[in-house]
């Protein structure tokens, strides 16, 4: 589903030019859980925008779905996103005013999806992430572990095929962060999307079937992982 050769990426500031990754080489395939791990600034999150097209590279090659994705057009790429790709970011990105059900609501504004469809689709996003409940409340009544279940409702609102999810338990409590992430997997397990973490937690990248690490912006290892965490049923209780 996701390949790149040799990607790179460097940042440029006053003429000073800093790499952020270096070569990297890299395949996942569908349905495929990953987690990439490294000290801070080793890449990580940049590797994460790059192959959810929030950032653009700058050698090397990409390619999702087959396609190299300097082919995309900027029409393509808004698709794309909107279309194909959900994301869960550690600081949750909720609108504090707005319901969580017009929170989960949102990327549907933007879709093809026809609007007599939102409701319901709104309606099994939130079930599928325990909030049922908590559907009217404003997402700044919400507990962390509670927004963030919010936050994975509406990546999945438009039934993308990969999840890019970027330190998705970094503000929460040991016990929302399990829940958070039993969420996660079983949407890799269960529901054959691809799920793409960032983390530097141990306990959390265990959830993946497979472990990068990157180290100054080089690929250091690529390994499966042995003792996989296998998240429980009925984690809502």
């Amino acid at each position: 589903m996701i390949e790149t050769k040799n990607l790179s990426k460097i940042y440029t500031t006053d003429g000073v030019e800093t790499p952020a990754l270096r070569s990297v080489d890299l395949k996942i395939k569908k349905g495929e859980f990953l987690a990439i791990m490294g000290p801070s600034g080793s890449g990580k999150s940049t590797l994460l925008h790059i192959l959810g097209f929030l950032d653009n590279y700058t050698g090397g090659e990409f390619y999702f779905d087959g396609k190299l994705a300097d082919t995309f057009s900027d029409d393509d790429l808004a698709r794309l996103r909107n279309e194909q790709v959900g994301f869960i970011f550690q600081s949750f990105n909720l609108l504090p005013r707005a319901t969580v059900f017009e929170n989960v609501r949102l990327p549907l504004l933007y879709s093809k999806i026809p609007e007599k469809d939102w409701e319901v689709l709104v309606r099994q996003a939130v079930e599928s992430v325990g909030l049922s409940h908590r559907i009217d409340y404003l997402s700044s009544k919400l507990s962390g572990g509670e927004k963030q279940r919010a936050a994975i409702a509406r990546s999945l609102v438009c039934d993308p095929q990969i999840i890019f999810a970027d330190e998705p338990t970094g503000n929460l409590d040991s016990k929302s962060g399990q829940v958070v992430m039993d969420i996660i997997q079983k949407l890799s397990t269960e529901q054959n999307r691809t799920i793409i973490l960032v983390t530097h937690e141990t306990y959390t990248s265990q959830y993946a079937e497979r472990i990068i690490t990157l180290k100054d912006g080089k690929l250091e290892s690529d390994r499966k992982v042995a003792n996989r965490h296998i998240a429980k049923d009925g984690f809502f209780k």
